[in-house]
């Protein structure tokens, strides 16, 4: 009995060890898959810090030129610049300037259920070749995107309660659209969902200088 006890145990280790065998590519796939979505979701909680700090500090600036209320383009210039500060922060995000984009809108949103977005249209350096820059598509730095927001939905955001109509608001919105390479290039993730991901942050603030009068 002993015997034929040993050789039983015998047995069952063999098995254990190929299954072990058969199960560690999977697990070891499974593995590096969740490191590289653990790097996708690190740099996409970067993008929101950074468009929630550069919304932040837009919402204490002026946009307009005064007496005559025209566009400031320092107030996009100075977006730009506070996202640049918090992506070098971070430390490993650079915005591709063939691909990506930053994009800054700003809306005044009175009580007739209305919004008037700033800046308006117009042709400058930065969107040669594109649509005009402003306008429904967003202040843009690089012209490879438009924002994803119309002014009937930022107004629907700001609905309060039951009540059809929002408060008088003025509303600054920051946009970052950003490729994600796959770090690993694993041919399992890759082959589903390509060797890039775009991600698409956002952040909403208060900017008193843009509520209508």
């Amino acid at each position: 009995m002993d015997t034929l006890s040993k050789i039983r145990r015998g047995q069952f280790r063999g098995q254990s060890i190929v299954e072990f065998t058969l199960l560690l590519p999977l697990l070891l796939m499974l593995l590096s898959t969740l490191i590289e979505f653990g790097f996708v979701l690190n740099e996409y909680l970067d993008l929101i810090d950074t468009t929630r700090e550069t919304a932040r500090y837009l919402a204490d600036q002026e946009p307009f030129t005064q007496p005559n209320n025209e566009y400031r383009e320092d107030f996009y210039i100075q977006g730009l610049n506070e996202m640049g500060n918090t992506l070098d922060r971070a430390g490993w995000i650079t915005l591709d300037p063939a691909v990506d984009d930053l994009v800054i809108s700003l809306f005044s949103i009175s009580t007739n259920v209305s919004a008037a977005r700033y800046p308006a249209q117009w042709n400058d350096d930065r969107c040669t070749g594109s649509p005009p820059n402003g306008g429904p598509m967003g202040w843009r730095v690089y012209c490879n995107k438009t924002s994803k927001f119309t002014a009937d939905d930022v107004i629907n955001r700001f609905k309060t309660g039951t009540s059809e109509i929002p408060p008088n608001n003025g509303v600054v919105l920051v946009e970052i659209f950003y490729n994600y390479h796959m770090r690993l290039g694993l041919p399992w993730v890759t082959g589903i969902v390509g060797d890039t991901i775009e991600l698409h942050a956002y952040s909403f603030a208060p900017n008193p200088y843009a509520e209508p009068d």
